[in-house]
C-alpha cells in the first residue's frame, strides 16, 4: 500500500508540477477534489465488486485506487501552493498563511479519528435498526460517504475563492514542452544560491523526521520501558508542539528574518532529537518530543515562504511538485532505511556506555535516532548558506532594465519570448512590456500613432505623442516593475526615438533625448540588445504595413543606420545582433549576457540608477 502511494511520487509529481503552471489552478483543484471524493465513495465495495467480479483482485483494485488518488493528490498540492501567494496581498504574510494550512491539515487528525470511530459506530446501529446487509457488512460506509462529502464541500468552496486571473497557455499539452518546462523547473530549484540550501535543508529535515516517525515509538516503549500507551502520549507530545510552532512561526516572521528563523529552529530541532535519543525516563522523551514539534512547528510554513516570495508565478506549481517528492521521498527512505539499520547496530553494539558517570545502553534504535537528529543538525548547517547569500542579493529597487531595438521585421518579439522563458525559468520576478501602447493610455496613443489614416500627423505631433505614451509607460508599469526587483524585458524605448525621430525625421537627437529625459525622470535601459536586419527582409517579414512601416524601403533603411550610428557611440550599453542568424543562436547570446549582468549584480548589488552621463 506504501509503494502505491510512492509509486506516482516518483512518476508522476513532476508533470503536477507542469500542469499546475500551465493549466487554470482552480479548475485543477475543483477536478482533483470531485474525482478524489468519487474514488473515495468506492472503498467501502471494492471487496463486493472482488467477489462479484473475479477476475478484479479487490487488493489490487485497492492498490490502483490508492495510487490514483496519490495523483489527484499530487496535482491539487502543487495548483494549491502556486496560488496561496497570489491570495496574499502582502508577502510579509506568506509565512502565517502557510501555518493557518498546516493548522487546517495536522490540527483535524486527532478530531477525525473520533469522527471515524463514531460514525462507524453508527453504521453499525443503522445496520441492525435497519437490517441494511450493506451498513452490516461495512460499518465504515457512513464515514466513507461522510469523507466523500468533505471533498464536495472543498471543489464548492474552492469554486467560490476569488484568485488573481492568470495567463494560461494555449497550445496543447505535449511531451517535448512538458519535459522542457520539467527540466527549466529542476534546473531553477538545484541552480539558485538561496534556494537550493533551504531544498537541501527540507530534505535532509524530513529524512530524520521519518526515522523519528519510525523509531520513536518503539524506542519508548522498548529502550524506555513506556509500554503501548506511550505511543498516545508521544503523539500527543509532537502534535501539541507541531500545533504550537505552526501559531508562533506567523507572528514570529513579522520580526525576525524568516531565513534566520528557519536555519536556527531546524538546528535546534536536530540537537534536540540527538537528546530525544539518549534520554532514559519517559517524561525527559516526551518533553523533548514536544520540543521537536516545536520547531518542525515552525520550519516548516517558513520553509515554504522562503521559497514560494523566490518564484515567479509560472515556477510555482513545478517548485512546489518537487519540494512535495523530496519530501515524500525523505520521509519514505528514511522510514525504510531506519529498521535495517537498527538490526545492523544491534549486532555490532557493544552494549551499555559509561558516559559521565552515566550508563547509556547502546542500542540500534538510540544510534538511529542520533543518526536522524544528527541529519537535521547538518540540515540546518547547509540552510545557513542562504543567509550569507541573501546578502549578496540586489536590495529591492534594483530592478534590471532590458530593451530590443531594431527595424520592422527584425525578430524583437522572438527574442523577448525566448528571453523571457529563460528568465523566468531561473526564478527572476519578469515584466515584459511594449512602446508605443505598454498602459491603458499608451494603447490609445498607440492607434493614432500607426493608423494609416493618419498620414497627415506632423514630425513633430509624432515626436511628442511617442514622449507621451513613454512617460505613462514608466510612471505607471516600467518604474514600479524595477522598484519591486523585476526584470524589465521592453520592446522600443527612448533610442527609437532617437533614431526614427531624431535622426531620420531630422528633428534632432539631442531634442529628442530632452523630451524622453524630461518625461521619464531620466531613467535608462541597463542594456540595449540592437537586432541588425536587412530593412527590405523585415518589412516582408512585418505583414499588413501599419503607418510607419509604409514610409518605404529608403527611410527603413536610413533607420537601420541610425540604430548602427547609436550603437557605436554608446557601445558600452548596447549589444548588436545579427539578425540573419536563426532565432535560437541570437537567443544563446542574449542569454550568456543576461546572466553574467545578473551575476556581477548578485556579486556587487547596485546602489542606485547609473547617472544620464554614464549611459548617453
Amino acid at each position: 500500500m506504501l509503494l502505491a502511494r510512492i509509486g506516482p511520487t516518483l512518476l508522476f509529481s513532476p508533470i503536477a508540477g507542469v500542469i499546475a503552471d500551465r493549466w487554470d489552478r482552480k479548475k485543477v483543484m475543483v477536478f482533483c477534489d470531485l474525482a478524489r471524493g468519487a474514488l473515495i465513495l468506492t472503498l467501502p465495495f471494492v471487496e463486493t465488486v472482488g467477489r462479484t467480479i473475479p477476475i478484479l483482485n479487490p487488493v489490487v483494485l485497492l492498490f490502483i485506487i490508492s495510487a490514483a488518488l496519490e495523483m489527484l493528490t499530487l496535482a491539487w498540492q502543487p495548483a494549491k501552493d502556486a496560488t496561496v501567494p497570489d491570495m496574499v496581498d502582502n508577502p510579509k504574510h506568506f509565512t502565517h498563511a502557510y501555518s493557518l494550512l498546516l493548522i487546517a491539515a495536522y490540527a483535524t487528525f486527532p478530531l477525525s479519528g473520533v469522527i471515524f470511530g463514531l460514525l462507524a459506530k453508527f453504521s453499525e446501529f443503522l445496520g441492525n435498526a435497519t437490517g441494511s446487509a450493506a451498513l452490516g457488512d461495512n460499518p465504515e460506509l457512513v464515514a466513507f460517504i461522510l469523507d466523500s462529502a468533505t471533498f464536495l464541500v472543498s471543489a464548492g468552496l474552492t469554486l467560490t475563492l476569488r484568485m488573481a486571473p492568470r495567463p494560461t497557455k494555449q497550445e496543447p499539452l505535449n511531451l517535448k514542452a512538458t519535459r522542457q518546462e520539467l527540466v527549466d523547473g529542476l534546473r531553477f530549484l538545484f541552480s539558485h544560491q538561496m534556494i537550493r540550501p533551504w531544498v537541501l535543508g527540507i530534505g535532509g529535515t524530513f529524512a530524520g523526521i521519518g526515522t523519528f516517525m519510525s523509531m520513536a515509538p518503539f524506542f519508548l516503549s522498548d529502550v524506555l520501558g513506556g509500554g503501548s500507551g506511550s505511543f498516545g502520549l508521544l503523539v500527543a507530545a509532537v502534535g501539541t508542539g507541531l500545533g504550537t510552532g505552526f501559531l508562533m512561526a506567523g507572528p514570529a516572521s513579522q520580526h525576525f528574518q524568516k531565513d534566520i528563523i528557519f536555519s536556527s529552529v531546524v538546528i535546534s530541532m536536530g540537537v534536540s532529537m540527538v537528546i530525544f535519543g539518549s534520554v532514559s525516563t519517559l517524561t525527559s522523551a516526551l518533553m523533548f518530543a514536544s520540543l521537536c514539534g516545536v520547531f518542525a512547528g515552525f520550519a516548516y510554513p517558513c520553509g515554504y515562504a522562503l521559497i514560494q516570495e523566490k518564484l515567479g508565478p509560472n515556477l510555482r506549481g513545478r517548485v512546489s511538485a518537487a519540494i512535495n517528492s523530496v519530501v515524500r521521498l525523505a520521509i519514505v527512505g528514511a522510514a525504510a532505511v531506519a529498521p535495517a539499520l537498527v538490526k545492523i547496530i544491534d549486532k555490532a553494539s557493544p552494549g551499555p556506555v559509561t558516559v559521565f558517570d552515566q550508563s547509556i545502553d547502546i542500542r540500534g534504535i538510540r544510534v538511529a535516532m542520533w543518526i536522524g537528529g544528527l541529519l537535521i543538525l547538518l540540515a540546518g548547517v547547509v540552510t545557513t548558506k542562504a543567509i550569507g547569500a541573501r546578502r549578496h542579493q540586489p536590495r529591492a529597487g534594483s530592478g534590471m532594465f532590458l530593451v530590443f531595438e531594431g527595424g520592422e521585421g527584425s525578430g524583437k518579439t522572438t527574442q523577448i519570448e525566448l528571453l523571457r522563458h529563460y528568465v523566468t525559468a531561473r526564478g527572476h520576478k519578469v515584466v515584459v512590456t511594449c512602446e508605443p501602447g505598454g498602459t491603458e493610455i499608451g494603447r490609445k496613443i498607440r492607434e493614432l500613432l500607426l493608423d494609416p489614416a493618419n498620414k497627415g500627423m506632423s514630425d513633430k505631433a509624432e515626436a511628442l505623442l511617442y514622449a507621451a505614451d513613454r512617460a505613462q509607460h514608466v510612471e505607471e508599469c516600467i518604474r514600479p516593475a524595477l522598484e519591486d526587483g523585476a526584470i524589465v524585458i521592453c520592446d522600443r524605448y527612448i533610442d527609437s526615438s532617437i533614431a526614427y525621430q531624431g535622426l531620420v525625421r531630422g528633428l534632432g537627437a539631442d531634442q529628442i533625448r530632452a523630451i524622453s529625459r524630461w518625461g521619464t525622470g531620466g531613467l535608462f535601459p541597463d542594456m540595449v540588445f540592437l537586432l541588425d536586419y536587412e530593412a527590405s527582409l523585415g518589412l516582408e517579414r512585418a505583414g499588413a504595413p501599419d503607418r510607419i512601416e509604409q514610409e518605404g524601403v529608403e527611410f527603413h533603411r536610413r533607420v537601420r543606420e541610425a540604430y548602427r550610428l547609436l550603437a557605436e557611440r554608446h557601445a558600452n550599453r548596447y549589444l548588436i545582433l545579427d539578425g540573419s542568424k536563426s532565432p535560437q543562436e541570437v537567443a544563446a547570446v542574449v542569454c550568456k549576457k543576461v546572466e553574467l549582468m545578473l551575476a556581477a549584480r548578485e556579486e556587487a548589488p547596485a546602489v542606485g540608477a547609473p547617472a544620464e552621463a554614464e549611459l548617453i
